[in-house]
């Protein structure tokens, strides 16, 4: 008979308790364990020292089970999440808890953005509309119409005057809309949607001939970014401070570049390969100096100066719908596979 010396044994009695926990808790219970998800984070260039390593779970909101859709407002304080199920609610992120519900009478929410205020947000509906919210009062939204399909993208400009709209359909269409008269400013289709900058002033889309395409919304000028071709699988970014690019392209059978360019020159700032394995999930967001995108690896920021892999913020990958980041990139809130949302925090 094996005899166990008494520290050894208290040790593994303890053991038994989290043994049981793994058991009734699932395959993955660890997401249970605040302090232990936080011990999982690590850096994969310990001398790089990214600040995102020093993220932490920082609160779990439960109560919107169909949530498809999230913003975390300019302030840091308030997150709002859209759904499935017609409604939009308002989180206060300090306490966690639902502030306000805002139901919408038709149309599931697709996506929606708070203004920099934190007075108004803007929904885009499956019902072909888009909806201006006043969260300071009970009125009814304003409804703007003229979109021929489902609306899948809205943007507030960082002026908080201007409204850009983006729809599926027959006619694929891209509006820009007063957000004070509710007017319709411009209109412009397009093949491929990437991404609009922060300002509202730049949308990028991309032509049949998978050219990228710079539309200046103030001026109705279009550019084709000589340097760039971006076919539908591939991803174009514009920075925070609306001058940088950061596109990803495939290479090869199992290789993608990640590519680093002055938006206005086109100039390559920095570009680095990678295998297929990387971006094999395209669920992607920026900060100001960062990309962060939830990869096989787990989630994994790219530093935008050097075009690395600066951290892992998580030791194993998580399915998730939404990936968002605070202006300030203080925050990071994602929506999982098991319908809660996740907001982790940095100091």
């Amino acid at each position: 008979m094996k005899i166990f010396k008494s520290g050894n044994w208290k040790r593994q009695a303890l053991w038994i308790p989290v043994a049981i926990a793994v058991i009734l808790l699932g395959s993955d219970p660890w997401e249970r364990f605040p302090f232990v998800q936080h011990r999982r984070m690590y850096c994969s260039h310990d001398a790089v020292k990214s600040p995102y390593c020093n993220f932490s779970l920082f609160r779990t909101l439960e109560g919107h089970p169909t949530a498809s859709a999230i913003a975390i407002g300019a302030d840091g304080q308030t997150l709002v999440s859209g759904g499935q199920d017609k409604t939009i609610k308002v989180w206060e992120l300090q306490t966690g808890k639902l502030k306000k519900t805002l139901r919408s009478d038709s149309g599931a929410i697709n996506d929606l953005a708070i203004a920099p205020d934190g007075k108004t947000v803007v929904t885009a509906g499956g019902d072909r509309l888009v909806r201006i919210w006043d969260l300071t009062s009970d009125r009814p939204p304003q409804i703007l119409k003229g979109h021929s399909g489902s609306v899948l993208h809205v943007h507030i400009a960082s002026d908080g005057k201007t409204v850009i709209s983006v729809a599926d359909g027959i006619d694929r269409e891209i509006k820009v809309w007063d957000i004070a008269t509710g007017k319709q400013k411009a209109t412009l289709p397009y093949t491929h949607f990437d991404d609009i900058s922060p300002d509202g002033k730049t949308v990028l889309f991309t032509l049949p001939s998978s050219k990228l395409v710079a539309w200046d919304v103030t001026t109705n000028q279009q550019q084709v970014l000589q340097n760039f071709f971006s076919p539908s699988s591939d991803l174009a970014l514009i920075s925070l401070d609306g001058q940088t690019l950061v596109s990803i392209k495939k290479t090869g059978k199992k290789s993608f570049d990640l590519q680093i360019s002055d938006l206005r020159t086109g100039k390559i700032k920095a570009k680095k390969s990678f295998s297929r394995e990387i971006f094999r999930l395209f669920n992607m967001t920026l900060s100001s100096n960062f990309l962060i995108g939830n990869t096989p690896k787990g989630l994994t920021v790219w530093n935008l100066q050097t075009a690395e892999i600066e951290a892992v913020l998580d030791g194993q990958p998580e399915q998730m719908s939404r990936l968002v980041v605070s202006p300030d990139g203080k925050l990071l809130a994602r929506i999982t596979r098991d319908s809660r949302i996740k907001v982790l925090q940095r100091p």
